[in-house]
C-alpha cells in the first residue's frame, strides 16, 4: 500500500482510507498482509502506517508516536477518509484507543478490526475502569470486526457499536501434483509463535516422549519468538533426529515445507482465529487444535482433533491416534480441511464482506 500522500491527482482520491496495524511479524501481520496483496485497496486511496514494530523498547515507543505524529497531521489537513485499526491487547489497544478517540473528535469513520486470542483474559483481568475505558473506546467506533462467532458473543455484551464476523483468509498456493511427490503421511507442522501461550513447550514434551515408537514420524517447528530455547530444549531432549526447528520462514520456503506436511499442530492457550490454522486447512492437512477462541468453528470430526489446552494425555491420545492411520484415512481429513478453506476462507470469500462493511460507511477501498 502506499505511503505517499501527496499528488494523488484525483481530487476524489485527496481523502485516504488510513490503516494502522504492526510491521511486527506474526498474525495480525499477516491479515493486513493478505488485504495488501490481494488489491483490496487502491494504492493511491490507502496509507499504511505501522503503529509497532519488533525491537527493543525506545524503537517500539518511538513508531508509536511517529504513528500518532502522522496520522494527526493527516487528520489536520482533513486527508482522512476512513480509520481501520487492527487492535490486539494490552499495548496495542492503548495504542489504538487513543487513535480511535483522536478519530473520534475529527468525526472520522473508524473501524475496530480486532484480532489477540488473549483479549477475553486482558478484558476479565483488567481493573473495573480498564473495563469501562474498553468498553468506552468500543462505543466511539463506527464498526467492530471480529474473527469468530465466538468473539462476536464475547464482544457485542460491551458496546453499542455494530459487530461484524468476518473471518481470516489466505491466498490458496496448494499445489496438488507437489503434494502427490513431496507429502508424508507422518510429518507434523507447527508454525506459531514459539512460547509459552501456543503451547509448543506442551507439543515438544508429548512428541518427544512418543516419537521413538513411531520412527517415520517428524515434527517440523516454524516460527519466531522464542527460537534458541526451542532448539536448546530439543537438544536436551535428544530428540534432533525427529524435530526439526527451522525457526521463522517466509516464501517458497514455507510453501515447501507445508506441501511435506499432512498434520498441522496448534495447541494453543488463547486464540482469535489463528491465520497457521487456515493456511494449513488451504494446504489440505489434518489439525489437532485445541477449544478455545474460534478454533471450534474450524475444526470438527472431519477435519481433525480438538483438545482442551494443556492436556498433555488428550494430545498424546491424538498424535498417536493419528501417526496409527492409513495414510488414507489422514489424506481425508485433509480433504475435508481444505473443503472447508475454499468455502469459507478464501480472498473472494471475505474481501466481499469487508467491501460492504465499507460501503455501509459510506466509503470505497
Amino acid at each position: 500500500m502506499s505511503k505517499n500522500i501527496g499528488n494523488a491527482g484525483d481530487s476524489n482520491r485527496q481523502k485516504k482510507i488510513v490503516i494502522i496495524s504492526t510491521s511486527a511479524r506474526g498474525g495480525m501481520k499477516a491479515v493486513t498482509d493478505a488485504y495488501n496483496s490481494s488489491d483490496f485497496y487502491s494504492p493511491d486511496h490507502t496509507v499504511f502506517i505501522p503503529a509497532h514494530t519488533e525491537g527493543g523498547v525506545f524503537i517500539r515507543s518511538w513508531i508509536a508516536l511517529r504513528a500518532l505524529i502522522q496520522l494527526i497531521w493527516m487528520l489536520s489537513l482533513n486527508r482522512v477518509e476512513l480509520a481501520h485499526m487492527h487492535m490486539a491487547t494490552k499495548g496495542s489497544f492503548w495504542r489504538k484507543g487513543i487513535f480511535v478517540l483522536i478519530c473520534k473528535l475529527y468525526n472520522i469513520p473508524t473501524v475496530i478490526h480486532l484480532h489477540g486470542g488473549r483479549f477475553a483474559v486482558f478484558y476479565n483481568g483488567s481493573a473495573k475502569w480498564v473495563r469501562n475505558l474498553i468498553r468506552y473506546v468500543f462505543d466511539q467506533a463506527s464498526s467492530i470486526i471480529v474473527l469468530s462467532h465466538y468473539w462476536y458473543n464475547f464482544v457485542t455484551p460491551l458496546t453499542n457499536t455494530p459487530v461484524s464476523v468476518i473471518n481470516n483468509f489466505v491466498h490458496d498456493n496448494f499445489d496438488d501434483d507437489i503434494i502427490k511427490t513431496k507429502r508424508r503421511p507422518r510429518y507434523i507442522l507447527f508454525l506459531g509463535q514459539f512460547g509459552a501461550n501456543k503451547g509448543i513447550y506442551d507439543l515438544l514434551s508429548v512428541f518427544s516422549d512418543i516419537a521413538p515408537k513411531y520412527p517415520e514420524t517428524k515434527l517440523i517447528c516454524c516460527g519466531n519468538g522464542e527460537i534458541d530455547k526451542v532448539r536448546s530444549i530439543v537438544n536436551e531432549l535428544d530428540v534432533s533426529d525427529s524435530i526439526d526447528v527451522p525457526g521463522w520462514i517466509g516464501g517458497v520456503d514455507k510453501i515447501e515445507i507445508m506441501h511435506r506436511c499432512s498434520v498441522f499442530v496448534l495447541p494453543s492457550y488463547n486464540e482469535a482465529l489463528p491465520m497457521s490454522i487456515i493456511e494449513a486447512m488451504s494446504f489440505s492437512m489434518a489439525v489437532i487444535s485445541t477449544r478455545v477462541g474460534g478454533i471450534p468453528e474450524l475444526i470438527d470430526e472431519t477435519n481433525g482433533f480438538l483438545i482442551d489446552p494443556g492436556s498433555h494425555e488428550e494430545l498424546r491420545d491424538k498424535l498417536i491416534e493419528v501417526f496409527e492411520m492409513d495414510s488414507q484415512a489422514v489424506e481425508s481429513m485433509g480433504e475435508a480441511s481444505r473443503g472447508k478453506y475454499l468455502r469459507s476462507f478464501t480472498p473472494e470469500s471475505c474481501l466481499s464482506e469487508m467491501r460492504s462493511l465499507y460501503l455501509s460507511l459510506g466509503v470505497a477501498p
